[in-house]
């Protein structure tokens, strides 16, 4: 059951609760060439995608919408297009005449760009600038009930005005306000074809904005349809788990109607996903009223689990991140040294020497019935206990810690609790199917019987298709990282034969739920009509040669629309700023201006590296 909400009809096409959730994208040519645009509309309408946006810079490139529009119609195309506007109000009204839908932004529609310096506004001078606002919105929204054009409010954390920062700073109550400020106009005029989104290229930050934008509307008596995204989401598979995790959190929550994978590649190769995550979504549970649950595991570990290996080789302990010491033990002879993709603990049932070489800090996890055994090799060794088995005390000697499994919901009964409660070394292990709601339902018995152990997600997601496991196991467990509440992450594949499959995969989501850090992150837009330089291959070359730097996040930006807001907390940024050229900033601040495409990387590498 998804969150209730009333219908827009934009174009041929309708928008609601009512409606399975509707999958789009958005050009990345420029707006003046019209045949490429017109091209891409097609393959990505061919694709699956039921709404084309596209950008519209200026009056000049809005008033060309109306011709995209006129040949994808003569085409036969009758797929609802959308105009991208920014920073210039009148070619928002120029738009509506010619497209179903028009896109605007909160941050500059009526607000002066924002500086991102630390202004003060007198209420006196707040309450003007809303006024303007009232009145430039009031205006646009007549244009678009003259010509039956639905309007997306579409509020992005990078582009926030310096008034609403001023009050709320750049947050995720600052991103509502800036979005209720206009929705309250929409009331006032009596406005309905309405949908809003609130976006940001972190998960957490988006997650939590579109939850408090809910609540807020719900209090307001409101209930438009929400278009969810992770903006600047990336490329290639980072780009998929981190579009998951956002998207997909909420989905399953019942909260959305339409979704755009925003990827770093050609927008037509975003729909199959954006199709795939809501097929995987399409069971949702919107709990209304409900306060979202939050915990305080600010650094969960993962696991490895090696159920299938019968021979725990040295060979094994590498593919999995640990390499031979350079330190030889007088007694063991040759340690493991835990590189930084190693897992914090490893189960396994097969015992061996290789145990007796892991670092003191590494945990081993073994069932309960060879813990006796798995002690001779490694005195790290925990037991996996069944919930009647721990209930029964059948462990015989001592350990750290003693994990228990729990497969329903239901085991977590009276006295389960509370001997949890009693036990310091308990450790809960959660083996549910992999459904976002089972999860959701076990951590809130666990909040409500006031247990603070650690509990870790044993998740075993079967099939041989690894974008699909990608996306299942990101959407269905990607939330609870992000809201705090596990403290650890157990990914099994039982039908891939790749150890290092279901670790990389554990990493990706905690990278992306913001809770750990493996390799540099990367986040990038995915380019539109403004874009004016080669976006995609600026990517990957910025990748190449910086993604052995694990501590930093970079930003690739096509155009300053988002770029520096989206770089607030990215060490570095790389920003499109005209034809084949670049702007480098360090964090918000512009170091190095207008350098050309091909000296960009070397100058980037300079300023890292402290010498610009």
């Amino acid at each position: 059951m998804r969150r209730k909400t009333t219908a827009v009809r934009i174009g041929n096409v309708v928008l609601s609760s009512e409606e399975p959730v509707l999958v789009q994208s958005m050009l990345n040519t420029s707006t003046r060439e019209v045949d490429a645009c017109v091209e891409q509309a097609i393959r990505i309408i061919e694709a699956g995608g039921r709404l084309v946006r596209i950008t519209a810079p200026g009056v000049k490139e809005a008033e060309m919408l109306g011709e995209i529009h006129r040949r994808l119609r003569e085409r036969g195309y009758t797929t609802p297009i959308s105009a991208d506007i920014h920073f210039v109000a009148e070619a928002a009204s120029v738009a509506a005449r010619y497209v179903e839908k028009v896109r605007i932004n909160p941050g500059n529609f009526a607000d002066k760009r924002a500086t991102f310096k630390k202004l003060t506004y007198t209420d006196e001078e707040y309450a003007a600038e809303l006024e303007i606002l009232r009145q430039k919105f009031t205006e646009f929204l007549e244009v678009c009930r003259q010509y039956g054009t639905a309007v997306r409010i579409g509020t992005n954390h990078g582009s926030l005005s310096d008034r609403i920062m001023s009050r709320y700073g750049d947050t995720p109550a600052g991103m509502v306000e800036a979005t209720m400020e206009y929705l309250r106009v929409c009331q006032a005029c009596d406005f309905k074809d309405v949908v809003i989104s609130l976006k940001s290229s972190d998960c957490r930050t988006m997650v939590d904005a579109v939850r408090l934008l809910v609540e807020k509307m719900e209090a307001e008596g409101m209930c438009y349809p929400l278009h969810l995204g992770v903006t600047e989401a990336g490329e290639g598979e980072d780009g998929r788990i981190r579009s998951a995790v956002g998207i997909g959190t909420l989905l399953n929550e019942g909260i959305g109607d339409t979704i755009r994978v925003s990827l770093t590649e050609e927008p037509e190769a975003e729909i199959p996903v954006a199709c795939e995550l809501a097929r995987i979504c399409s069971e949702p549970e919107y709990l209304k009223g409900w306060t979202p649950l939050k915990g305080e595991c600010s650094k969960p570990c993962i696991v490895a689990g090696l159920t299938g290996v019968t021979v725990l080789d040295e060979q094994v302990m590498n593919r999995i991140g640990f390499t031979v010491s350079e330190v030889n033990d007088p007694v063991y002879g040759d340690r493991l040294h835990a590189g930084i993709k190693a897992p914090e603990w490893i189960y396994t049932g097969t015992l061996g020497p290789e145990l007796t070489k892991l670092p003191p800090d590494t945990g081993v996890i073994v069932p309960l019935e060879i813990l006796d055994m798995a002690h001779v090799y490694n005195r790290n060794a925990s037991p996996l206990c069944s919930v009647g088995a721990y209930k029964k005390g059948e462990q015989t000697i001592d350990s750290k810690y003693r994990l228990v499994q729990i497969c329903r919901s239901e085991e977590l009964d009276a006295d389960l609790t509370g001997r949890l409660r009693q036990d310091g070394k308990a450790v809960l292990v959660l083996a549910l199917p992999v459904e976002y709601r089972l999860y959701r339902e076990i951590f809130r018995r666990i909040q409500e019987a006031g247990l603070t152990n650690p509990a870790i997600i044993r998740a075993v997601v079967p099939g041989k298709e690894k974008e699909r496991i990608r996306l299942v196991a990101a959407s269905q467990l990607g939330g609870f990282f992000l809201d705090r509440l596990a403290g650890g992450l157990w990914i099994e594949t039982p039908e891939i034969e790749d150890l290092t499959f279901p670790l990389e995969l554990s990493r990706n989501i905690l990278q992306s739920a913001g809770v750990r850090r493996y390799k540099a992150e990367f986040i990038s837009c995915p380019g539109c009509g403004r874009t004016l330089f080669d976006l995609q291959g600026a990517v990957a070359k910025v990748k190449a040669a910086f993604g052995h730097l694990n501590t930093l996040k970079i930003a690739v930006m096509g155009c300053v629309v988002n770029g520096p807001g989206e770089m607030g907390d990215a060490d570095y940024g790389y920003v499109g700023a005209g034809n084949g050229k670049v702007n480098l900033y360090k964090g918000r601040k512009m170091v190095r201006t207008a350098v050309p495409e091909e000296e960009a990387i070397g100058a980037l590498r300079e300023m890292i590296e402290g010498r610009s």
